[in-house]
């Protein structure tokens, strides 16, 4: 690899014009009196009740100032708003023109279980770096399967999945999607089913047993409130008392909040290792002290028990009761994580070996401002294409900033004092393949308080 040396103009010079890969999501911080601005985009699961409404009124009685939008087409794939020609395309576009915080994503019901590869992941990709382009952060809306299930073709196979199989499905689609991506993941319709469980009598959807009720609509508006801002929507009082608008009752409505309240969460979502080497990963299941379902129901000896699977035991195998992952050869494998009270987690598993290339780092202040920016960089060749992942917390917990044929990458924002890792992937391609090279040694750099 030829070595490159790059002068500080041209450090400067690169660092103010890149404009290639994603850039990590940077939520505007509001000064007090400035609202959130939240953007919904889906089809029918989000224009159905107005969620984005019911979204702010739960803020709103929980102290906080929200500005919510709405872009929903009753049916939409992502592709409609992913393309710069269809009508939803050029609205969004013309929407990422705004400011934004967060930009909710809600996809077909169906589609990254039958149109993964196809058409949707594509187009997610497109329509995350549109609102990273804008400076907002990403939320995936997982959504849940209608009451029958689901039945479609694959390669002329006719398949079928109940509830439950369609739930996980699309589970675990989102799960790999929000690891690979690095955003937050709503998990809807995870609640949608655990719903039935605990509170049968509770019906979430319309007639058409696939759309939902205002309780339905209320149950996502509360999933969401509380994986954008990491906390509980129980007990905030929006609800029926005597205001017409908000379609339900204070019964209800708690039942709803208790059961939003318990969530999940790993200490990894991506893992990086050898193989033949083993690493551990732990999954806890929390909820408000009084909450009195999953402390009512979840103790004792009925006790929550979380659950390790590997859903690709010939890359990496995974110790059901204590989470100790153990891989086997080169690839990218899944653990899920799942509890007894319903909840799942997905843990990406990449097994690769070490190549043998270091990164160069260059950290630059910039005037009037107190973020920083790194340039990352590297010998490259033509032939390669790289990926660049950051972890902001230790060695094995990466994100992926950005991919393609580069040889530096600039990482913006960056808050003074705290300490990144970042890492580079190669690859080289093979007809439609990519064939995995190896990879560089993390390198850690402390940005000057």
């Amino acid at each position: 690899m030829k070595k490159r040396f790059i002068s500080l103009l041209l450090i400067f010079a690169i660092i103010f014009s890149i404009s290639s890969g994603y850039k990590m999501p940077v939520c505007k911080a509001a000064s007090d009196g400035d609202a959130i601005k939240v953007l919904f985009v889906g089809n029918s699961f989000t224009k159905r009740n107005s969620l984005h409404k019911i979204f702010k009124g739960i803020a709103k009685a929980d102290g906080r100032k929200v500005k919510t939008k709405r872009l929903a087409f009753g049916g939409y794939r992502l592709k409609k708003y992913a393309s710069e020609n269809t009508k939803a395309g050029k609205k969004f576009r013309k929407l990422m023109k705004q400011d934004w915080d967060y930009v909710v994503i809600q996809g077909h019901s169906a589609e990254f279980v039958t149109r993964y590869y196809k058409e949707s992941y594509s187009s997610l990709k497109k329509i995350i770096g549109m609102v990273r382009e804008n400076g907002a952060e990403p939320v995936l809306y997982m959504t849940w399967s209608k009451e029958s299930g689901l039945e479609y073709t694959r390669r002329g196979e006719k398949l079928s999945l109940d509830r439950d199989e369609m739930t996980t499905a699309v589970s675990d689609a989102y799960g790999r999607l929000g690891n690979e991506f690095g955003i937050k993941v709503a998990p809807v319709g995870q609640n949608f089913l655990r719903c039935r469980d605990e509170y049968p009598e509770v019906d979430l959807f319309s007639k058409d047993r696939k759309h939902p009720k205002y309780a339905g609509s209320y149950l996502a508006a509360c999933t969401i409130y509380e994986t954008i801002f990491d906390t509980s929507a129980y007990g905030v009082k929006y609800y029926n008392q005597g205001e017409k608008k908000v379609g339900i009752g204070k019964k209800k409505a708690t039942k709803l909040q208790l059961l939003a309240d318990i969530r999940m969460k790993t200490d990894k979502s991506n893992i990086y290792i050898k193989p033949g080497a083993k690493t551990k990963v732990k999954a806890t299941v929390y909820a408000s002290e009084d909450n009195t379902l999953y402390f009512g129901k979840y103790t004792g000896d009925n006790k929550d028990i979380i659950k390790y699977i590997s859903l690709s035991t010939d890359i990496c195998t995974v110790d059901s009761k204590t989470g100790v992952i153990s891989a086997k050869k080169p690839g990218t494998g899944f653990i899920r994580a799942e509890s007894s009270s319903g909840l799942s987690r997905i843990i990406t598993v990449k097994v690769r070996s070490d190549m043998a290339f270091d990164i160069n780092t260059k950290t630059v202040g910039l005037k009037g401002r107190s973020d920083s920016e790194n340039l990352i960089g590297w010998n490259s060749r033509n032939d390669e294409i790289y990926e660049v992942y950051r972890s902001i917390s230790n060695k094995n917990h990466f994100i992926r900033l950005c991919y393609g044929k580069m040889d530096h990458y600039v990482d913006k924002k960056l808050l003074k004092g705290r300490k990144y890792y970042y890492k580079v992937v190669a690859y080289r391609r093979n007809n439609d393949r990519y064939e995995y090279l190896g990879e560089s040694r993390v390198k850690g750099v402390l940005i000057p308080g």
